[in-house]
């Protein structure tokens, strides 16, 4: 295989901005030849910016399209995996954004049916994939190996957001109306609760997946208070504790950070705003001791989701497994919804609502 050939399922801000504009400059490694996206006037528009020769109402018509390898689900959280499910089926290979679903029920059908299918299904954790990230990421592995700065202590993520777009320009858009999607929850969920559940699930499961890709794998879920407009969840992570600050300020910079913490100093990571294109993570390495050492290496100038979408098509014409796997993301669902489920106990029970009544998180 010289080329993928690649259909796209979605072309919202996201889908055109984040995923097709960067598709689009990898000529080399892929031929985006279809587009499926119900606004019909929106998908011709857009087919036409791109060159896209082939434009669907409907993505089941891309699980038909013999010649489309490869799709790139780009829709709401809702619909992620009954189209996922759809593409895998027909023995397509899927890259979704982010998160991989809204229920962890979903989560384990989409990763069992490509495991099943024998395709890639890839979630689209760009983070993972910024040049400071990956610098860090090697740095955190040679400190544990060595030992240089003792063992890890602790670890924290903390965002409270800000501007994420920071001007990156405006997508073709149209008047017509988006379709009704039913709704896809945790059975256990109240239905009060269920706008406070899907935001958290789809702004801060990166910070779930980034803390997990730098520190190592959490055993379970502490402690969590989402009453307020701070979230504040401690993870278990086998010997230390970790914790996540999360919620949203109105801020014109992006107040982000993943902090892993050693015995003898500690290695810190600022995440940009997603859309900022070409800067990456600013990374620090404090090291304790006499030389009292601070270190901070300076990446290359690239974007995450440019180089998410390059290595979506590296696994598959080198038959490589996703560093954003769908297999790896079922953990970040598994935690999210076990810090909701610990949020919510009470002796009692339940209670009715996260707005209604005052939650007690025990350990």
């Amino acid at each position: 295989m010289e080329k993928v050939r690649l259909g796209f399922v979605g072309a919202g801000f996201m889908g055109q901005l984040a995923h097709l504009a960067n598709f689009a400059e990898l000529k080399e490694k892929c031929e985006v030849i279809a587009l499926a996206e119900p606004k019909e006037k929106l998908a011709r528009a857009v087919a036409a910016r791109y060159g896209i020769p082939k434009v669907y109402r409907d993505h089941r018509k891309l699980c038909e399209d013999p010649e489309v390898e490869a799709v790139v689900e780009v829709t709401t959280d809702f619909l992620h995996v009954p189209i996922a499910l759809d593409l895998i089926e027909a023995g397509k290979h899927v890259m979704m954004e982010k998160p991989i679903a809204t229920c962890l029920e979903d989560a384990r059908r989409a990763v069992e049916a490509a495991r099943s299918r024998g395709v890639k299904l890839m979630v689209g954790y760009m983070k993972r994939y910024d040049p400071g990230v990956e610098r860090a990421k090697a740095i955190l592995d040679e400190l544990k190996d060595s030992g240089e700065l003792g063992e890890i202590v602790f670890a924290r993520a903390h965002c409270l957001c800000g501007n994420w777009t920071c001007n990156i320009g405006q997508p073709i858009r149209t008047d017509e109306p988006t379709s009704e999607v039913r709704p896809r929850l945790p059975e256990w969920l109240d239905p009060e609760d269920a706008r406070a559940f899907l935001g958290f699930n789809n702004v801060f499961c990166h910070n779930f997946n980034l803390l997990r890709f730098l520190a190592g794998d959490a055993e379970g879920v502490r402690f969590a208070e989402l009453s307020g407009p701070t979230k504040v969840v401690v993870l278990d992570m086998g010997g230390y504790a970790a914790t996540l600050e999360l919620g949203g300020i109105s801020a014109h910079r992006w107040e982000e950070h993943t902090q892993v913490y050693f015995s003898h100093g500690w290695v810190r990571v600022d995440t940009p705003p997603p859309m900022l294109q070409q800067v990456p993570a600013e990374v620090e390495v404090y090291k304790a001791g006499k030389a009292r050492e601070v270190v901070r290496p300076v990446p290359e100038w690239e974007w995450s989701f440019a180089r998410q979408a390059e290595h979506f098509l590296d696994c598959i014409l080198n038959n490589w497994e996703p560093r954003s796997s769908g297999e790896d993301a079922l953990r970040d669902m598994e935690l999210i919804e076990e810090t909701f489920r610990r949020f919510f106990r009470k002796p009692e029970g339940p209670p009715k609502s996260i707005w209604a009544k005052r939650r007690i998180s025990r350990g």
